[in-house]
């Protein structure tokens, strides 16, 4: 698997929930001793994601399984769960994209992804995510906090005529990664955006995307069709819940000779397999 800015990702304890790609070990590894409901259609939900106080180990951690899909804290969030990653304390949800539509020349609506993750275990992960504008236009992508300060920028150069929908290198697709050499965690951010095309219709749409994700299955059209792209967010675990273990919270580092964060995998030892954001949750024998 890829993975951005040069990590490399061993033995990578990943559950999807659109395909088994990783052998699981049993599912008693991964949850709560008190959890007896933690499967979603096909999906594994591992702590401290759960259903139900038995097996979250917050309310933010709760999951909702509507028609077999997880969906990340339904009353505050509601994010579609597309994968988690215990090694890497990541989580990839369904994001809405923002989108700058076009009435008339002169009139023009503005769609904007909102997701605000204030007071929450969860942050948008610059060191995952990169940042893309599709269409015709640029954007920005502004510190909500401090709306002078912009993140990240990128524009688009525009062309009305055939351009390959799965390559993105400045043609009506541009992309940029996300800067993080004095912080690597984001709990909102905003998007401004501007076009310069003479047609009506929703012209321009910018993105924050899990990086991995888009190495391997961009194409622009489809996620102007869905109006949805995949986002890493990064979490991390308190000992507020008798069962978590905060150890793997100690994975980020800050390389002084790069001006960058990098990060470590956090995984049980090399004869054991299980959940190591539990307290004795490395308990089982090595699945070969």
């Amino acid at each position: 698997m890829h993975v951005p800015n040069g990590n490399v990702e061993k033995k990578a304890t990943t559950w999807n929930t659109r395909s088994a790609r990783y052998q699981q070990p049993p599912p008693e590894y991964l949850v709560k001793p008190t959890c007896t409901d933690f499967n979603c259609g096909n999906f594994t939900i591992p702590y401290p994601f759960g259903m139900g106080e038995a097996c979250y180990a917050n309310s933010w951690y709760s999951i909702n399984c509507n028609h077999a899909k997880p969906f990340l804290n339904h009353t505050r969030l509601n994010l579609e769960v597309l994968n988690i990653s215990l090694d890497y304390q990541k989580v990839t949800v369904n994001s809405p994209i923002s989108s700058l539509c076009k009435d008339t020349e002169e009139v023009m609506t503005e769609t904007k992804a909102n997701i605000d993750l204030n007071q929450s275990p969860f942050s948008f992960s610059r060191l995952d995510n990169i940042f893309m504008v599709l269409g015709c236009g640029g954007a920005r992508l502004m510190d909500k906090s401090n709306e002078a300060m912009a993140l990240a920028s990128c524009e688009t150069i525009c062309e009305s005529g055939y351009v390959d929908t799965k390559i993105c290198y400045g043609i009506n697709c541009c992309q940029t990664t996300i800067p993080h050499a004095n912080n690597y965690f984001r709990n909102n951010y905003s998007v401004n955006l501007t076009t310069e095309s003479k047609e009506t219709g929703c012209v321009t749409h910018a993105l924050m995307v899990d990086g991995d994700w888009f190495s391997r299955n961009f194409s622009s059209q489809d996620v102007i069709k869905m109006g949805y792209a995949p986002l890493a967010l990064a979490w991390t675990i308190e000992e507020n819940d008798e069962y978590a273990s905060s150890r793997c919270n100690r994975s980020l580092h800050y390389d002084l000779d790069r001006g960058t964060y990098s990060r470590d995998p956090c995984t049980c030892g090399s004869k054991t397999e299980g959940n190591p954001h539990l307290k004795n949750g490395c308990q089982g024998m090595l699945l070969s």
